[in-house]
């Protein structure tokens, strides 16, 4: 269904026995984009400041401090705040179909975005695509892709999904096909094509990209999860944005 012909209210209202008195919190499209923005300078920031600690100062470690705020780093704040907006955006999408009316055939595009979100942000903690990496060079013959693993399955699981849902997608109004796209496109050229420069940069030096850690990579660290994160918040706020913010009401009995 296109956004030109849906005209809704984005509401949860808890109904209970009784006359109901309506409380009403909105968070609008531009509070929502402010603070996605806020997370990501704070991230970027925190990891600057960590790469100046390490390689301008010296300082390794910095009483945690890097390990902390590295962007390549795993269980700390930035993998953190990775899984966590994955995890908002899937909820979004949930959130979307729920308020979106028409049968499950309407709803179910938005399911499957939701349901997408929700194994990224799984991945984003237990590191499933470095297991499929291993299982995928394990599998193909040696120097057929030495510096890809995971991309493979993962881009084509999306291409079948994009095939799928193509008609959901040009029903959409333009606006949102547009943030939708670029949303996609910047995340992809962080989660894949600043990888593969990355791992080139890295066989090229003879380097292990785990455990010899130089400049330049934490540098394309950086890049590769700014365009990351910028990319899930730009599709975040492209969602909201297409509800006109988001309506949360409740009601009590008096």
């Amino acid at each position: 269904m296109g956004d030109e012909t849906l005209n809704m209210v984005s509401s949860i209202t808890t109904q209970q026995i009784g006359r109901p008195t309506a409380t009403e919190a909105t968070i609008s499209e531009r509070s929502v984009a402010k603070a996605l923005i806020a997370i990501t300078l704070f991230l970027v920031s925190a990891h600057i400041a960590a790469l100046i600690l390490k390689y301008g100062l010296g300082r390794e470690h910095a009483f945690g401090f890097v390990g902390t705020f590295h962007m390549d780093g795993e269980m700390n704040v930035p993998s953190f705040m990775s899984s966590l907006l994955l995890f908002s955006t899937a909820m979004m999408a949930f959130f979307t179909a729920a308020v979106t009316p028409g049968d499950r055939r309407s709803k179910l595009p938005w399911l499957t975005v939701g349901l997408v979100f929700v194994l990224l942000s799984f991945d984003e903690n237990i590191r499933i695509h470095e297991r499929i990496t291993n299982s995928m060079r394990a599998i193909l013959p040696e120097g057929f892709m030495p510096y890809t693993g995971f991309e493979i399955p993962y881009l084509i699981v999306m291409g079948i999904i994009g095939l799928f849902m193509i008609r959901w997608y040009l029903n959409l109004h333009r606006s949102s096909q547009l943030l939708f796209a670029l949303s996609g496109f910047i995340f992809v050229c962080g989660a894949v094509g600043l990888e593969q420069v990355a791992s080139v940069y890295y066989d090229a030096n003879g380097l292990a990209r785990a455990g010899e850690a130089t400049l330049v990579g934490d540098v394309f660290v950086l890049i590769e999860e700014t365009c990351e994160i910028a990319g899930v918040s730009l599709f975040l706020y492209a969602m909201v944005r297409r509800l006109g913010g988001i309506k949360l009401a409740s009601a009590d009995t008096i």
